[in-house]
């Protein structure tokens, strides 16, 4: 009865423990006991928790009575022929929040480890980056002592890819608080890879609790790069995600010995971590480098750390990194991506020193390093100097007798393009926790072949930038403040823009600019030989305002502007005088630009057109505001002109106002315009016009002109008077151009007189009475009335129709004579003919000339009948 209930106690709570371990099924089969141990053919367990599920079937499980416990694990000696274990993680299980590494409890279960495990066969289906992977290989474990625990682990894994067997064989002690490990890669029997790893718990000067973390890795000859790679990228990498195949050999150790913050250790602890690490690689063939791309080459490194400040002992590399990784690229502008980047970096001799002098903050701390980066890619970067790096904190670092090269083809930002850059820039340069700064010696210059925009090109550009600096204070770690300044030079072999002519272009000056305000001060010069001081500035409150003070410019050296603008009037040629100009222009945020010109001449001289003139001086001032456009002549004087006939002085003040897109319909006032003509003078009254009107009237009054001095100018042969003339001249300008009619001019009293003595007049007479008398009567002819109506069309064509009343007096005793005469002329043919019967310049001579053979060919009225 007794053994009845003892076998009912065991069956329930043989059932309780299953429970409590979460096991769905226990079954086992061929169960078979002698004095050596328990033998079981198979065995099936399945175990379901909330954060996985676990089934493992094993074969020929022998579980030896030898050094049996009454504490687990039971049996201290268990051997294994086959076993199969699939161990899938739940997906509703919550992920860790953030990876972190709790060794102590990692390595916790193998406590429980048997004191001997042997397994002959084993596969495990386990996850892994991919999802699932399967480990195949045998397994013996062995416990050397209990406390402090060790353990020794030898496992054979077969590399399912290639059919190499992977050799692990490790070491491990561990007490409640630290723990030691030692691990041996072989494969194949060949050595690959050799490390140990030490945590210890203790106590700092500050009586805190401290994680001392240390450990070693060695790989003299790693020939086998390849086979490991394999097998760890398929536990380590997603799918789709493959690393260029591992070189054959190489040579990698590494070992560091830090203190960290109590926990499982972390990235967190790591990036605050204090403590030292070394490392050194012999990499001869490429090298592929998650997240850097294929390094090849020789690398080793000291590096100390104080509260996750990481400072060098000791750099020394020569590296050649090809297909860089894409979230490295990606991070880089176009025109810096790299195909293949060179590092050279050794140490230097602490006698070796350069030019230039040590910041004192780095004096006596300081790692002397010689660096050489060469990039090649969208753009070529050359970079050789002096680098001084702190070894204590604060860290620090000075770059000395540096120069970078940099040349690329072309360079596309927005709608600009440049082409054929090439810089070169020797430059020192200084670092620390809050500040950057940065000086370009002599040497230091930018040279761009073409640069073109779709409204600009220039060709041949080179910029100077000797002795320019930059400081700028940095902040965790960016630029919090920054300013640059020094002289600057710029030049260009031709510049070429819609409203300039194609020439040379130079500035020579000085910049000082920072976060807020920025500001440029010099002397631009071009081919043609204008010149101009210019300062802008610039800042975020009040935009843009740029000054130009031009050079005075004497035309009789040359006219620099019609070298100059492509807007320049291609009949306006000025010989002699001179001109100043000054000009503002103002770009406020938020506000249309405001821009003044203004130009003072004194003495100009030239030809505009068939009319030359001289003595033109002037004050003029020309603004641009609100989309409006006004020019205020404040005084204007003109010496002569002389379309053929001589016009001057001449006198002129008023303004004029449009809006731009409307250029030649706005408002013109005159306040003053007068010209003196044979010695008269012509006045136009003050008066505003609004050219918005499609007929526009201009009344012109003629005061006192001088007949003699008319008929002296007059072509006509034999033909000459006396007196003055008054009269008004309506003169209208519209779309077809100028015109006047009913136009007015009387002589003043008491007259004058007319003297016609032609001999074509005369022979007419000989067989004509009636012209006969005309003829005699016009030979002296004192008049007391002369008026005439006056009309001008926009042919050119004047007409006047003439009354004359008076006397001869050598004609029957002074009788009084009446005549009422019709008389037209096109008045831009005569002005033409007089300037060829006068000594004028070739220009005008010549264009008087395509002048007239233009109106011989254009085709009378008759004909267009």
């Amino acid at each position: 009865m007794l053994l009845c209930l003892l076998a009912v106690f065991a069956g329930v709570s043989w059932q309780q423990f299953l429970q409590r371990q979460q096991i769905s099924r226990f079954d086992w089969q061929g169960l078979s006991i002698s004095l050596d141990g328990i033998q079981l053919r198979t065995l099936a367990v399945e175990q379901q928790s909330k954060g996985a599920d676990l089934n493992i079937e094993a074969q020929g499980l022998t579980l030896e009575w030898r050094d049996f416990s009454t504490a687990t694990p039971f049996w201290q000696h268990i051997e294994l022929d086959s076993l199969n274990l699939d161990w899938q993680a739940n997906a509703s299980a919550p992920s860790a929040p953030s990876p972190a590494i709790d060794l102590l409890q990692l390595l916790g279960p193998l406590a429980l480890a048997p004191q001997s495990l042997k397994i002959r066969q084993f596969t495990a289906q386990l996850p892994c980056a991919r999802g699932r992977c399967t480990l195949q290989g045998d397994l013996q474990l062995n416990k050397t002592s209990q406390q402090p625990l060790a353990i020794t682990l030898q496992s054979n894994l077969q590399s399912l890819d290639q059919g190499q067997v992977l050799t692990l064989d490790g070491q491990l002690e561990r007490t409640v608080d630290d723990l030691d490990l030692q691990l041996a890669m072989q494969v194949d029997a060949q050595p690959q890879l050799g490390g140990t790893l030490s945590l210890r718990k203790v106590i700092d000067d500050s009586g805190q609790a401290r994680n001392e973390f240390s450990g070693a890795i060695a790989a003299p000859n790693l020939s086998q790069a390849s086979t490991l790679q394999g097998w760890l990228s398929q536990w380590a990498l997603p799918a789709g995600i493959e690393l260029p195949d591992a070189p054959g050999a190489a040579a990698l150790s590494a070992n560091w010995q830090l203190k960290l913050a109590p926990g499982p250790i972390s990235v967190e602890q790591l990036q605050q971590a204090s403590g030292s690490i070394a490392a050194s690689a012999n990499l001869p063939e490429p090298w592929p480098v998650p997240g850097v791309g294929q390094v090849q080459g020789e690398l080793s490194l000291a590096l100390d750390a104080q509260a996750g400040q990481w400072l060098a002992k000791h750099i020394k590399a020569d590296l050649k990194m090809q297909h860089l990784a894409d979230s490295l690229q990606s991070q880089l502008p176009a025109v810096l991506k790299s195909d293949e980047i060179d590092l050279s970096v050794q140490p230097v001799e602490v006698q070796n020193t350069p030019s230039g002098p040590m910041q004192e903050s780095l004096r006596g701390r300081n790692l002397p390093l010689q660096i050489r980066i060469n990039s090649r890619g969208a753009s070529n970067l050359q970079l050789q100097g002096r680098v001084d790096v702190a070894n204590t904190l604060p860290w620090a670092v000075q770059l000395r007798d540096a120069q970078l090269k940099a040349n690329s083809k072309t360079l596309q930002f927005a709608d600009w393009k440049a082409q054929g850059i090439d810089a070169t820039l020797t430059l020192d340069g200084y670092a620390d926790a809050h500040q950057l700064i940065v000086n370009l010696e002599k040497g230091s210059q930018l040279q761009v072949a073409q640069l073109s925009q779709p409204r600009f090109s220039a060709t041949k550009l080179n910029a100077v930038l000797d002795g320019l600096n930059l400081k700028a204070t940095l902040n965790n770690p960016a630029l919090s403040d920054w300013q640059v300044n020094g002289p600057i030079a710029f030049s260009a072999k031709s510049l070429q823009q819609a409203a300039l002519k194609s020439q040379s272009w130079d500035f020579n000056g000085t910049v000082d600019a920072d976060a807020q305000e920025q500001s440029l001060d010099g002397a631009l010069s071009t081919g043609s030989g204008l010149q101009a001081q210019l300062n802008g500035q610039n800042s975020a409150q009040k935009g843009i305002e740029l000054n130009a003070t031009f050079a005075e410019v004497f035309f009789r050296a040359g006219n620099p502007l019609k070298s100059t603008l492509n807007d320049w009037p291609a009949l306006l040629d000025l010989d002699n005088g001179r001109l100043n100009a000054s000009a503002n222009l103002r770009l406020t945020p938020g506000s249309y630009p405001l821009l003044k010109l203004d130009l003072a001449s004194k003495g100009l001289s030239g030809i505009y057109d068939r009319t030359s003139f001289s003595g033109l001086t002037t004050d003029t001032q020309l603004s641009l505001a609100n989309q409006r456009l006004q020019a205020e002549v404040k005084h204007l004087t003109l010496t002569e002109a002389n379309p053929g006939i001589a016009l001057g002085p001449i006198e002129l003040r008023g303004r004029y106002n449009a809006p731009l897109n409307t250029l030649g319909k706005g408002q013109l006032t005159l306040a003053q315009a007068t010209a003196q003509v044979l010695g008269g003078q012509v006045t136009l009254p003050a008066k505003q016009w609004d050219l918005k009107q499609t007929d526009l009237l201009f009344p012109l009054t003629i005061k006192g002109l001088n007949l003699e001095n008319l008929f002296a100018a007059y072509p006509a042969q034999g033909l000459a008077g006396s007196g003055l003339i008054d009269g008004s001249i309506p003169l209208h300008i519209n779309a077809a151009g100028f015109s006047v009619e009913q136009g007015q001019i009387s002589a003043r009293r008491p007259g004058g007189r007319l003297q016609f003595d032609n001999d074509k007049i005369k022979a007419m007479g000989a067989s004509n009475p009636a012209m006969k008398l005309v003829a005699q009567s016009l030979e002296d002819f004192h008049y007391t009335t002369l008026s005439s109506g006056v009309s001008y069309d926009p042919d050119g064509q004047l007409l006047l129709a003439l009354r004359l009343e008076g006397q001869n007096p050598a004609i029957e005793n002074g009788r009084p004579i009446n005549f009422n005469i019709n008389l037209e002329e096109n008045i831009p043919t005569l002005l033409a003919s007089i300037q060829l019967s006068d000594k004028v310049s070739d220009i005008v001579q010549k264009r008087v000339q395509q002048f007239i053979l233009k109106r011989k060919q254009q085709p009378t009225p008759k004909d267009t009948q």
